[in-house]
């Protein structure tokens, strides 16, 4: 064999080799240890809720039908929400920046400072959803990793939902979780079964989804 064949040769075995090459589908240890540094060292991310068969309520008789928002750590919130309020459907935008909060008009769509106390989303803190999850999941199991991408059933506590929920919630309840985590550790979504608030039923369920992780996102005042 000359040495032009050898070498096509080589270049070809070579790159059937690194073609074929599979990545390791990782332990719930593994991919766990990855989400948790992803989460400890994000300074941003943005969330979506969505419910079926139910919503969240808030104090002052709010209830969230869906929301999305962004967040950067440690104390940016902005939350624009559809919201069920004596049987009206309203849409609310909340915005908090350094320990300032402001909240929009229901009727005008206009920003209006407000205080602590007088924000609906008070006791709430999305900043802190996945951290408090994560702190204290049981029984996680694998259910699939096709394409890499992990499908994970567990357990939660409701007390550890209080990020999300604040403090109109059943406590000391076991919740079913479904997370979906890439490769690299982030969260895709999770999907919250059942009861965790008074007016839930076995069928609520809601779904964050988290996306756009440590994108520079541009802040300002109203």
């Amino acid at each position: 064999m000359c040495i032009r064949d050898r070498l096509i040769s080589t270049f070809i075995f070579t790159g059937c080799s690194e073609s074929n090459e599979e990545k390791e589908i990782l332990s719930i240890e593994e991919l766990f240890t990855l989400t948790k540094d992803k989460i400890d060292t994000s300074h941003s991310f943005s969330f979506s809720l969505m419910h079926k068969n139910g919503y969240t309520s808030l104090p002052g008789g709010f209830d969230i039908s869906k929301a999305q928002g962004d967040i950067q750590k440690p104390n940016k919130l902005r939350i624009n929400a559809e919201i069920i309020s004596n049987n009206f459907l309203i849409k609310l935008s909340y915005l908090s920046m350094d320990n300032n909060y402001w909240i929009t008009n229901p009727i005008s769509f206009e920003w209006v400072e407000t205080s602590q106390d007088d924000n609906p989303f008070k006791n709430i803190n999305p900043v802190n959803i996945l951290s408090d999850i994560f702190s204290e999941i049981e029984n996680p199991a694998i259910i699939s990793s096709q394409n890499y991408d992990y499908e994970i059933n567990a357990d939660i506590n409701s007390e550890n939902l209080k990020s999300l929920v604040g403090d109109i919630i059943v406590t000391n309840k076991n919740v079913r979780l479904s997370l979906n985590i890439n490769q690299d550790g982030i969260v895709d979504s999770i999907k919250i079964y059942g009861i965790v608030q008074p007016n839930d039923s076995i069928d609520t369920q809601r779904e964050i989804k988290f996306e756009r992780w440590n994108e520079n996102l541009k802040w300002e005042t109203p």
